[in-house]
């Protein structure tokens, strides 16, 4: 064997961090440690595998193909190392969950609860990432399950149907566009010449509704950020501007709140969801659980 696990592990760590002491802080080592075990590499492929820049280093054609079988790898050991514990402590293991902002605000506190009670040895890490990166960390074995778009290119990945994701527009009851309310959808453009309530720009949603404006050589102009929908809606209320938010959210805090929805007038607004893997039967014996339970859910769901 011309390297080992903890070779592999430093390549991609040097990599991703775009240079050899990068590599050496995330696995706390020197970095004269990591120079020797990736010369040793080279030396033993034959190959060059990354080249140094002004800034660090990047990988060459052979690196980027090593890089990608390292993941891989890496994420096999992951998952044998899993099974064992699970074996052998009865319990459960890890599981990486990605989504959109929407899907994990509304639908994964009522859809992951029952089943982390149910699985006390499970651990759900979730994370909030736009659909296109969902697909390429799934491929690259960087997540178990992801919930995407049905716009997101899931070409090589195990899909299923999940639950609808409807954005509308939130407005106070008393503003314009519309003065009441009204079910004339209103277009993106003119939502941008407004005041916007937004969520950090790091969500899957803002990020979203970056790349929409940008496609109509806009940006957005947000006025406040909130860490959530219903502050957001509150915000709304208090007629600090508008939001964009799902629309069981708007459904939900305008019985208690003076603020309506109103239909966005674009093809993305209505964006149909689903359950992506890589493949389930690789899946750790936990992981296929909550891709089952998610996908019950999913059925519960549509038949409401």
């Amino acid at each position: 064997m011309k390297f080992d696990l903890d070779d592999l592990r430093l390549f991609v760590a040097a990599v991703d961090g775009g240079s050899l002491t990068a590599a050496a802080a995330r696995n706390n080592v020197v970095v004269a440690a990591v120079s020797t075990r990736l010369r040793r590499m080279e030396e033993a492929f034959g190959l060059q595998l990354f080249e140094r820049t002004g800034r660090g280093i990047r990988p060459t054609l052979a690196g980027d193909m090593l890089v990608r079988h390292a993941r891989k790898l890496m994420e096999d050991a992951r998952h044998v190392e899993y099974e064992l514990e699970q074996f052998a402590a009865g319990q459960g293991g890890q599981v990486r969950l990605l989504s959109n902002t929407n899907m994990l605000a509304e639908h994964m506190p009522s859809a992951l609860g029952p089943f982390l009670a149910a699985h006390p040895g499970t651990t759900v890490l979730v994370d909030d990432k736009p659909s296109f990166e969902v697909v390429t960390m799934l491929r690259n074995g960087e997540a178990d399950i992801g919930i995407v778009a049905a716009s997101a290119d899931m070409s090589g990945l195990e899909r299923s149907r999940f639950v609808p994701d409807r954005l509308v527009l939130v407005a106070r009851r008393d503003s314009t566009p519309h003065p009441e309310p009204t079910n004339e959808p209103i277009g993106y453009s003119r939502i941008l010449d407004r005041k916007l309530i937004g969520l950090s720009d790091k969500t899957a949603l803002m990020q979203f509704m970056a790349r929409q404006a940008k496609e109509l050589g806009r940006a957005l102009d947000i006025r406040f950020r909130a860490d959530g929908f219903e502050p957001a809606c509150r915000m709304v209320e208090a007629g600090a501007g508008v939001a964009i938010v799902p629309e069981s959210a708007a459904r939900r805090y305008a019985a208690f709140m003076d603020i309506y929805s109103i239909d966005i007038a674009e093809g993305w607004a209505d964006r149909e969801l689903y359950l992506c893997v890589k493949a389930e039967a690789q899946l750790p014996r936990y992981a296929r659980a909550l891709l089952q339970h998610l996908k019950d859910y999913a059925a519960a769901w549509a038949g409401d």
